[in-house]
């Protein structure tokens, strides 16, 4: 539908289609962003490794949909563009017909070669200003490959750090029990015999 918005196709039906379409997905929008915050706002009763599941499947839920989010302004911001180049084309037939009906003046071609530099003009900006998005876009993705690259560094140092507990545990517990295999050994050796009741 975005795509015939300033084509040949354009008119008002499929204007008002295009607004439709734009309420349904910001009402959907809206929906998602509130049941994600419910999402993570009931995160705070889970268990420790199911709250860590969670806020991992929380997070790419979110990031997902910043990405979606990210693109529908990309489309928006490209209809409008498209709106704008479409709104040139017309006024500039409309121009190139009155001057044709009109006759050529100095002032007309002033005018008209005044309108196609303003034209080249918008058309770097508007270059410009998509590179910008892209770059910014890019940027966001590095981002967030770094917060996932820290949650998991994260998760894993939880994880070392049991090891390392249950090793020292371990440890604790092998010398604890030498000691009693010593202490046991030598009542064995000094009684002879060993009595077990």
């Amino acid at each position: 539908l975005a795509k015939r918005v300033g084509g040949r196709e354009d008119g008002p039906v499929l204007q008002k289609q295009y607004r439709t379409q734009c309420d349904v997905v910001l009402q959907l929008g809206g929906r998602i962003e509130l049941q994600l915050s419910e999402a993570e706002a009931g995160m705070g009763s889970l268990g420790r490794v199911e709250r860590e599941r969670s806020r991992a499947t929380h997070q790419k839920l979110m990031r997902d949909y910043r990405r979606v989010e990210q693109t529908y302004k990309n489309l928006l911001l490209d209809v409008k563009r498209k709106k704008g180049l479409a709104e040139a084309r017309r006024r500039e037939e409309e121009e190139q017909r009155a001057h044709a009906e009109g006759g050529t003046s100095s002032e007309a071609v002033r005018l008209q070669m005044q309108m196609q530099e303003e034209r080249v003009a918008e058309e770097i900006m508007r270059e410009r200003e998509e590179e910008i998005r892209n770059i910014n876009k890019g940027m966001h993705t590095v981002n967030e490959i770094y917060k996932d690259l820290a949650h998991i560094v994260g998760s894993q140092q939880e994880q070392i750090d049991a090891v390392e507990e249950h090793m020292e545990q371990a440890n604790t517990n092998t010398e604890a029990g030498l000691k009693q295999i010593e202490k046991a050994n030598d009542r064995a050796d000094s009684s002879y015999g060993c009595i077990i009741s």
